[in-house]
């Protein structure tokens, strides 16, 4: 597969592929209010695990996953081992010391550096809200064209220009992969060296120059054709997709119950600031066990 089919959604499936940008920009809005809510960690993993459950449906390549895993790997990895040294809420407890206060000018600098066992637990559950919210992302943008989202986008009166640089941002990612490999591969060709990573890293310093005036170009050449569509000024009179019902049934339901779900640690936090109502007893016990 090629750095430019990665980021495209031509071999999802055709159900993940037909619905509507709407439903799949809500969805994704939806799910971030409950990534930003829910604390429990039970619950963060089952979300997280339900996220990984759409891309099996979708059908996602292989590819595609051993990408999604590495990404999945380092945010995991970078939150936990951070977490693990700079935690700075009580209690903590040190797994092994790094730096001793002792050791010299850099222990007195520092303080000791310590792996805390609560750092590493409170970076685990900070990082299943981040690889939830990439794997869903990476999901919509592995699923959707780009003119979808910009269909989405202007049916809900967003400013066409605003839309339009949103959209283009997501189209150029494919593009910028694509051209990078290219002048990879013409570098390569010039300089006789052989395939591999070695040369990739080698080549790295001299990518920057070619690939920003390749970029220079394709904007000029994507501004000359907009101007000379009128984008902008026949933005209102573009035929808008139907958003069917179905679809707008389950964002509704789904948009209830992230409300319920807000509501519920809404009441809970009041409850701890004092103001504690009897009658709101079950769902303080439902808060605490699974949000």
């Amino acid at each position: 597969m090629s750095a430019r089919q990665l980021w495209e959604g031509t071999d999802a499936a055709r159900w993940a592929q037909r619905l509507n940008g709407r439903t799949k920009l809500l969805v994704l809005f939806l799910f971030a209010i409950l990534m930003i809510t829910v604390d429990n960690p039970r619950t963060l993993f089952v979300l997280f695990s339900f996220t990984l459950l759409l891309h099996i449906v979708a059908r996602t390549s292989i590819y595609k996953w051993k990408v999604l895993a590495v990404l999945l790997l380092l945010g995991l990895w970078g939150s936990m081992f951070s977490q693990a040294l700079f935690y700075a809420q009580t209690p903590r407890s040190p797994l092994f010391v790094i730096i001793s206060p002792e050791a010299g000018i850099l222990g007195q600098l520092t303080g000791g550096l310590y792996v805390y066992r609560e750092g590493i637990l409170y970076g685990a559950v900070q990082g299943l809200r981040s690889a939830s919210m990439l794997t869903l992302g990476l999901l919509v943008c592995w699923t959707s064209d780009p003119r979808q989202l910009l269909q989405a986008m202007l049916a809900w009166r967003l400013s066409p220009q605003l839309a339009f640089m949103l959209v283009t941002a997501i189209r150029f990612l494919p593009v910028l992969a694509a051209e990078t490999g290219e002048i990879i591969t013409a570098l390569q060709l010039r300089s006789d060296s052989q395939r591999g990573r070695t040369a990739v890293l080698r080549h790295l310093p001299y990518i920057a120059k070619p690939l920003l005036a390749r970029c220079l170009r394709r904007a000029q050449t994507l501004a000359l054709s907009v101007v000379s569509r009128g984008f902008f000024l026949a933005g209102a009179r573009k035929r808008k997709e139907v958003w069917a019902l179905s679809e707008r049934s389950a964002c509704a339901a789904l948009a209830v119950l992230v409300v319920a779900v807000v509501s519920s640690k809404l009441i809970y936090l009041l409850s701890e600031q004092g103001f504690y109502f009897g009658v709101f007893r079950q769902i303080y016990d439902w808060t605490v066990l699974y949000l």
